[in-house]
């Protein structure tokens, strides 16, 4: 995947492999993609000039990123549809992270803008 930033869910998941429930992360590249971790409700830093994926000052975009391993069993291959999650971004604000139920795939690009 290259240079990443993660997002931490903010409700727990229960892995598919163990059936232990807990907070996961994700895996996203937008913004400044410098293994940077952030939460629900933070903004996305942009200030890193090498390594950016994405624009910023869209009013809301949607992201896709791929679940990290369970922390109880260290498993981390789900198959494609459960390690996907979907991330929200409000103003540069990252507003909610939860699993793909779209059954969409993969995009082509990894984010999508909604409302510039």
């Amino acid at each position: 995947m290259g240079m990443f930033n993660t997002v931490k869910l903010p409700d727990p998941l229960t892995c598919p492999n163990c059936g232990v429930a807990g907070i996961w992360t994700a895996q996203f590249k937008f913004g400044a993609t410098d293994l940077l971790e952030y939460e629900v409700g933070q903004q996305l830093n942009w200030d890193y000039r090498w390594a950016v994926e994405g624009e910023r000052g869209h009013h809301r975009v949607i992201v896709q990123g791929v679940l990290e391993g369970c922390a109880h069993c260290r498993t981390h291959d789900f198959g494609d549809l459960w390690e996907m999650v979907v991330i929200e971004i409000v103003d540069d604000v990252i507003v909610s992270a939860v699993p793909d139920t779209s059954g969409d795939g993969w995009w082509a690009e990894g984010w999508r803008v909604l409302e510039a």
